[in-house]
């Protein structure tokens, strides 16, 4: 049997399933390892991950017009097992925490922050892959309002701008209060992004783990999160645990940008941190 029949025969099973409301959610931050996070809890027996693993309901789809009853077909599987998604935008985009609290005021998030300059630098890369790879699909998919990353990174341009360019950009855009992206710097400011989900929701409701845990102490982080989110802990040892979506770079970060990006988060991260405690990131 070929693998295009397999992935058609699982897909035809998934259908035939039950749906679900996912009982916690990966929320973010974007570039933080929330897509090998995903992949490895997906591979407890007692967790289900959503199909796609970002479903963007509360950010995105809600926004032009989608119901509940779609989202919960994202979560297709056995009754007894918990469901999840990991959608790394939802813990920036600004309205997306009471979004979620009208429908599941008692659901648990997973957080993971990374060093916000090193966060900052991963995702001009990626923008730029993108834009080398096929900017006119990136252009083309449905953006909610405020949202001027491809008229600012992508549009009209033959080559995509440096990192230090990006900044400055993204630097007007906050002098003048326009726009939620770009947000090369804006994502990496979580105190103010964690404050919007404390509007709403309890402390003890989030798990907030640092990227560099998750990467370089990856079991004990997993049997963190299945002791948050109540169900057994395994030997991970056992699973793949292969990183996802890990990019090349074609040049590390300029030691001027770096020391600018550090001077700009010092103060902001010493406020997190006075806040929730030191992060392994």
């Amino acid at each position: 049997m070929s693998n295009k029949v397999k992935a058609r025969l699982k897909k035809i099973i998934r259908q035939r399933l039950p749906v679900n409301d996912p009982n916690f959610m990966v929320i973010g931050s974007q570039k933080c390892g929330t897509s090998s996070l995903h992949y490895y809890l997906n591979q407890h027996a007692s967790l289900v991950g959503s199909d796609p693993k970002e479903v963007h309901f509360f950010d995105r789809d809600i926004h032009f017009g989608k119901q509940l009853s779609e989202y919960r077909k994202h979560f297709r599987g056995r009754r007894d097992r918990l469901h999840f998604e990991s959608s790394p935008s939802y813990i920036y985009s600004p309205q997306t925490a009471s979004r979620i609290y009208e429908t599941y005021p008692e659901i648990k998030f997973i957080v993971t922050f990374r060093d916000p300059v090193k966060r900052a630098y991963s995702a001009w890369n990626h923008y730029r892959q993108l834009f080398e790879k096929d900017k006119n699909t990136f252009q083309n998919r449905r953006r909610r309002e405020g949202n001027l990353l491809c008229d600012k990174f992508f549009t009209g341009r033959q080559q995509f701008p440096s990192f230090r360019e990006c900044i400055d950009i993204e630097l007007e855009l906050i002098e003048k209060g326009e726009g939620v992206e770009p947000a090369l710097l804006r994502r990496g400011l979580y105190l103010q992004q964690l404050q919007t989900y404390w509007q709403f929701f309890e402390p003890g409701q989030l798990l907030i783990l640092g990227f560099k845990d998750l990467v370089s102490d990856t079991e004990k982080t997993l049997n963190r999160v299945c002791e948050f989110i109540g169900v057994s802990q395994m030997d991970w040892s056992t699973i793949d645990r292969e990183p996802r979506n890990v990019r090349d770079y074609t040049a590390p970060m300029l030691e001027t940008d770096k020391q600018y990006l550090e001077a700009f988060f010092a103060e902001p991260n010493q406020a997190l941190f006075e806040r929730i405690g030191p992060l392994n990131w």
